[in-house]
């Protein structure tokens, strides 16, 4: 990976499981069903049930479909009926295992499994209109995640390289030539690289370079 900070990731993953646990406890049922527009076929519960579903099937090796969102579709179609409490004792039952498998698979997958949580987390507290995501190390390694993501669709796509930076940190994305520079914050980029921006918000940063030459590598889904 071109960005990596020391942290455990099986902890931030953890921390942010009751984080989120924490505050769709405390919501009332229209809440829950409350639509999240960056997962517009899903409400906030549904996007509940994927990270339970998900954290599940992987402990369980279960690979069951060929296209991913059928994956994601079952999983949350399986524990649409289910409560609340009835998802946060599934996924407690199942987090120590997955928790611990991010510190053994390494860094790559711990961060990827870290910027999920994050992104869903983030996308169920823009749709209550709650404050955003604190600015922590779950933060700093979703974002790690995140640029590796993009350093690798640059090389894929033979765009060139593209400097990203956050405060006084500076990483080279993709290979060869320099094309383009990217400025912003770290959770700004958090949410630009995992596909949370329209095309105008993204080209919105503080772009120098060709940035047409880049946009298509930008978002990490569709």
């Amino acid at each position: 990976m071109i960005a990596e900070h020391p942290a455990d990731c099986g902890a931030l993953y953890r921390d942010r499981r009751r984080a989120l646990l924490d505050l769709v406890g405390s919501l009332e049922p229209e809440e829950l069903g409350t639509v999240v527009p960056a997962t517009p076929a899903w409400t906030v519960h549904d996007v509940v049930a994927h990270l339970v579903g998900i954290t599940a099937d992987l402990n369980a090796l279960r690979f069951d479909v060929v296209d991913a969102e059928a994956w994601t579709a079952r999983q949350v179609a399986e524990r649409r009926t289910a409560t609340v409490r009835q998802l946060a004792v599934e996924w407690e039952a199942e987090a120590d295992r997955f928790e611990e498998g991010l510190r053994l698979l390494g860094y790559e997958l711990g961060s990827h499994y870290v910027g999920d949580l994050l992104q869903h987390s983030q996308d169920v507290r823009e749709a209550l209109g709650r404050d955003r995501l604190d600015d922590d190390l779950s933060l700093v390694v979703a974002l790690d995640f995140y640029v590796d993501h993009f350093s690798q669709a640059l090389v894929g796509g033979g765009a060139g390289a593209v400097v990203v930076r956050v405060g006084d940190e500076s990483w080279t994305a993709g290979a060869g030539e320099v094309v383009a520079t990217v400025t912003a914050g770290r959770f700004e980029l958090l949410r630009t690289f995992g596909g949370r921006r329209t095309e105008a918000e993204v080209r919105a940063l503080g772009w120098t370079g060709d940035v047409d030459r880049v946009l298509p590598f930008v978002s990490a889904y569709p």
